[in-house]
């Protein structure tokens, strides 16, 4: 096992404070919707009651068996909307020769084939032409009706979701993110990142990145908006991406307070409230 669980993590926010989930469970646990996690490192074959079924795109055992990343995702998604199914789709790859738009693309076409609803994808930014043979893809997710939550995607058929800081435009996007999640993941704690972070602080050096933090946690921004979207579409399955993103930014609020940590929380808008939304429902 490469994580350790908590109950009651912290004293900062969490998920559940900061965007309502508690409000959220008592109308909706995800229950029948399919979530499809592209990804890799799911640990399936010890875990295979998390799960309610698996595609290995890549064709690699080993990576859909070992502990690790997806594994992570999983776990998250699960707190989100505990009724839902989760299906590991292993269709990550990196090296030299791996062929990560295609695939994508292959897992894109087993969701549309095998009914998923919503699917998440948490690593890096497609950039060139893989960005739009990804935006063709996502678009064609959509019109099978599936609602993507892809971080560093700015598709606009993608409902893209950001941490809660000020966003960063770049040269890589085209628009700005459509909600904020917050960025840490505090109940689910990667013990490599934990270790280096004691090493850090024992020896008196500066927290620089995310890398250094244990609770950082981008990737897992695009299950817990992926699990919002259960939630929602448990009561209301035909909800589109466009219905979605529309109800989720009406019921958001805004952060004002400054801070000069860059992992904190700081002025953002469009902070997801999941419980106002599925009441809006």
């Amino acid at each position: 096992m490469d994580t350790m669980f908590f109950n009651n993590a912290n004293s900062r926010e969490t998920y559940f404070t900061l965007h309502n989930i508690k409000s959220a469970h008592a109308l909706a646990s995800g229950k029948g919707v399919k979530v499809g996690i592209i990804d890799w490192l799911f640990a399936y074959s010890e875990n295979q009651t998390l799960y309610s079924g698996c595609a290995d795109i890549a064709n690699k055992p080993e990576a859909l068996n070992q502990s690790g990343h997806g594994y992570w995702m999983a776990n998250t998604l699960r707190e989100i909307a505990p009724g839902c199914e989760i299906f590991a789709i292993n269709a990550v790859e990196y090296g030299n020769n791996a062929d990560r738009i295609g695939l994508l693309e292959q897992a894109v076409e087993w969701a549309i084939q095998n009914g998923i609803d919503v699917l998440t994808y948490s690593h890096q930014a497609l950039t060139g032409n893989d960005k739009h043979r990804a935006d063709t893809l996502i678009e064609k997710a959509a019109q099978a009706g599936i609602v993507t939550t892809f971080i560093h995607c700015d598709s606009l058929q993608n409902i893209w979701p950001h941490g809660c800081f000020p966003f960063k435009q770049s040269n890589n996007f085209n628009r700005t993110p459509d909600v904020n999640i917050l960025h840490f993941d505090y109940s689910i704690l990667r013990i490599d990142v934990y270790e280096r972070c004691k090493s850090i602080i024992a020896t008196g050096q500066r927290v620089q990145s995310g890398d250094d933090v244990p609770f950082f946690s981008f990737s897992s921004m695009s299950p817990v908006l992926g699990g919002f979207i259960a939630l929602m579409k448990e009561i209301k399955r035909d909800l589109t991406a466009d219905e979605c993103r529309k109800i989720l930014r009406e019921t958001s609020f805004s952060a004002t307070s400054q801070s000069a940590n860059w992992y904190d929380i700081n002025p953002c808008d469009s902070i997801v409230d999941i419980g106002k939304a599925v009441a809006a429902i």
